[in-house]
């Protein structure tokens, strides 16, 4: 298998379709396009998500506990407990782990998220840290939590993305081909880039999403734009016709991957959403009071084509593969 998420075909068959026992109580679980478990406990409801992100270089070490944090805030949950686990290379100094916890501790006090526990050890298997994290929240039975998008979405709803696609991409890319980026760029256009990662966390805007009552939500992180609208589908269980002009994105991006030869298209999109909605427009206004960027992508339509339209040309998305 190639780096990076696996494909969905793959995860059907060797991962989900493993988990034969299925309690009653688990309301919402592993599945293409939900971010986050959700399980029933009486009066209230455990929501859960874990990521995992490789900490290289200067790059965010605390990537996996954004995600993470970002998956029930898609939900509509609140992180309020986190387990960090962390895999280092032999020889790695222990100024790198305690920098890592730094960050990591960091980010949990600013949003009072309990660091309970988790693991911490050292393998010849490894040549960066491994860092994974499982956050969880817990909502009461009265409160929104966004896990039932075939329940909730219908025809003629819009599609709103928030946002540009492919932010984290262009940050990973700017860090680690910053040599052949210099063929090219200026320095201060490279750290132009690298600042991206500044919007990685989606928290804010889903808290307005949730308010205004929006439909169904889902992060677009590792799998793209294309990759995160097909599983957007695929969880709704509907079809889509998308406007490929109207998907917002940086020109630092569109140039460096252009440079690089990469597809913008299908590569990681953390700090980016996906929003179904009855209003969109009014959405992308108490967006936009808040100084957050969104846009009207598509709509939701009858039958389960995902269309992507660029003039007059028709592409169908396919599920998404790692690249």
């Amino acid at each position: 298998m190639k780096t990076g998420k696996i494909s969905e075909p793959i995860l059907k068959r060797s991962v989900l379709k493993k988990i034969s026992y299925k309690d009653k109580s688990v309301l919402g679980r592993a599945a293409v396009g939900y971010d986050a478990a959700v399980v029933a406990l009486g009066d209230c409801k455990l929501v859960t998500s874990t990521q995992t992100a490789v900490a290289k270089r200067d790059l965010h070490m605390n990537r996996a506990f954004i995600k993470a944090v970002n998956n029930l805030a898609v939900m509509g949950v609140s992180p309020k407990y986190a387990q960090i686990s962390i895999v280092l290379p032999e020889g790695m100094r222990e100024i790198k782990l305690k920098m890592l916890m730094d960050e990591m501790c960091g980010f949990a006090a600013e949003r009072k998220i309990s660091v309970t526990g988790g693991n911490t050890m050292v393998s010849a298997g490894v040549v960066n840290p491994v860092v994974t994290v499982s956050v969880s929240g817990i909502v009461s039975n009265d409160e929104p939590c966004n896990y039932k998008y075939k329940e909730e979405i219908k025809p003629g709803y819009d599609i709103v993305m928030t946002n540009a696609a492919a932010l984290e991409a262009t940050v990973v890319l700017a860090y680690e081909e910053e040599e052949k980026l210099k063929e090219r760029f200026t320095s201060t256009y490279i750290d132009k880039a690298k600042e991206f990662s500044s919007y990685f966390s989606v928290e804010k805007s889903a808290a307005i999403a949730v308010k205004c009552g929006v439909k169904a939500m889902h992060d677009m992180s590792d799998s793209g734009v294309f990759g995160a609208l097909w599983e957007l589908g695929e969880a709704g269980n509907c079809g889509m016709e998308v406007n490929l002009k109207k998907i917002n994105m940086r020109q630092e991006t569109i140039e460096i991957t252009n440079h690089l030869g990469i597809n913008p298209y299908v590569i990681p999109s953390t700090g980016s959403l996906l929003m179904v909605t009855s209003d969109g427009l009014g959405l992308i206004q108490e967006l936009e009071k808040e100084g957050i960027e969104a846009f009207v992508i598509g709509k939701i339509v009858e039958g389960h084509d995902r269309v992507i339209i660029n003039e007059d040309e028709k592409r169908y998305l396919e599920p998404p593969r790692n690249k």
